[in-house]
């Protein structure tokens, strides 16, 4: 029996829905710190900056969807979430993000994209408590 998804496509999907939000989180705060503080530059370049290798994970999950045989067909927002439903190699699956969860995860990926060091987030005397908060390619640029 074919495997019909992985880990890896799980975590395209997922980076799928976010991204997207991070970078309209990330434009409604630049809006706000130009209306709102005197010398808008430094802090509208900063998140500029952050937009643009959010873009470019974006393209790459892209990229691997079109690769991987990966299509997001459905997507609804909900009361409890974010329902996805996606074809992954001729297979069905649905998967629901709940706000709480959508919220802390772009909040670290946020956090990420702008240079911060999210290890420190981290309990390692709490099993699961790391995250790998990095695309699947990530991984393999690095080995």
């Amino acid at each position: 029996m074919p495997i019909d998804h992985t880990q890896d496509d799980i975590q395209y999907v997922k980076m799928y829905i976010l991204l997207p939000l991070i970078l309209t989180a990330f434009d409604r705060d630049k809006k706000i710190i130009e209306q709102h503080i005197k010398t808008p530059r430094p802090y509208v370049g900063f998140i500029d900056t952050a937009m643009d290798k959010v873009t470019l994970d974006l393209k790459e999950v892209r990229r691997k969807f079109r690769l991987l045989g990966l299509k997001v067909y459905e997507e609804t927002r909900t009361e409890l979430g974010i329902e996805a439903k996606y074809l992954c190699r001729g297979y069905h699956h649905s998967s629901t993000l709940l706000w709480s969860f959508v919220a802390a995860e772009c909040s670290v990926l946020m956090e990420k994209y702008m240079g911060a060091d999210i290890n420190k987030r981290f309990d390692p005397t709490v099993p699961g408590s790391e995250r790998d908060y990095d695309l699947p390619t990530d991984k393999e640029k690095t080995t």
